[in-house]
């Protein structure tokens, strides 16, 4: 495979699109009647990636200049992707993931769509508000969840938002902690960030805050007895690795440090969805 097409790939985040996936998965798993089969899971699983992979692209579309400074190994600005080249993918895979949500069910096209046009308006406006810009994001990486339990019942379950408020409290935490490693690129935008306008401490400690707040309701399914004691013995995992990670950056809010919590919440985030998989199903 050549190093274009192998760039082109990297434009879409795969690992981030398989998180999106499991976030589906976690969402039928969640629901009332848990129902899923095999023509479901297939266009549940392309809807997220390319519903992802288009908003990625889209990303570093916009972010080409940004990115020149922060990440100049990324695949626009290292020159192997062209920006117009970025654009088309970008557009295919959002066709093809709205097409993928239409396929399953009129609801799931509304959650797609509207997931998708917020996505889109982070990446061409919101971006430069801050921390606005951070909680629209988290909304988008809630709605997985969501998408996953309209597929499966054709309504969303109460109980559903007690388990996505630590996902929304754990995701705007590390998009805050990312402000502090793109900083110098930021300024090219005039993205206001909380490290930009407060200072990377402060990014920090807000950061840190997000993260336990996050870790302080994740017990709440299990107390309201709306799910097992599995979900609670996983969970405390993800939780452990947050405090671990809230302590770390407290302790040295660095750009460099700053990369590696925010590498490690996707580690911590993948195990709180295996517990709420494993929660509801077993």
């Amino acid at each position: 495979m050549s190093r274009r097409a192998l760039a082109l790939i990297s434009l879409t985040r795969p690992p981030n699109g398989l998180l999106m996936f499991i976030a589906v998965l976690a969402g039928v798993a969640l629901s009332d009647s848990k129902s899923i089969t095999l023509e479901t899971l297939i266009l549940g699983l392309i809807t997220a990636y390319a519903l992802n992979g288009s908003s990625m692209g889209f990303n570093d579309y916009f972010d080409r200049e940004v990115d020149s400074v922060n990440a100049p190994d990324r695949p626009i600005p290292s020159g192997l992707v062209e920006p117009r080249q970025a654009i088309l993918l970008s557009t295919l895979l959002g066709a093809i993931g709205i097409a993928s949500a239409a396929l399953t069910s009129p609801a799931c096209l509304a959650v797609a769509i509207l997931a998708y046009s917020a996505s889109l308006a982070y990446n061409a406006y919101l971006k430069k508000t801050g921390i606005v810009g951070n909680m629209v994001v988290s909304l988008v990486v809630v709605a997985p969840f969501v998408y996953g339990a309209v597929m499966s019942d054709g309504y969303v379950s109460p109980r559903l938002i007690l388990f996505a408020i630590p996902v929304f409290l754990s995701n705007t935490g590390r998009e805050v902690i990312k402000g502090i490693t793109d900083m110098e690129g930021d300024a090219l935008r005039g993205v206001k960030t909380v490290a930009r306008t407060l200072g990377a401490r402060a990014a920090a400690s807000l950061g840190a805050l997000l993260y336990l707040s996050a870790v302080a309701v994740s017990p709440l399914p299990y107390i309201l007895s709306l799910t097992s004691w599995t979900y609670m013995a996983i969970v405390l995992i993800a939780d452990a690795g947050f405090i671990y990670s809230a302590a770390s950056i407290l302790r040295n809010p660095s750009p460099e440090n700053a990369y590696r919590v925010k590498q490690q919440t996707l580690i911590w985030m993948l195990i709180a969805l295996i517990a709420f998989i494993a929660g509801s199903l077993l």
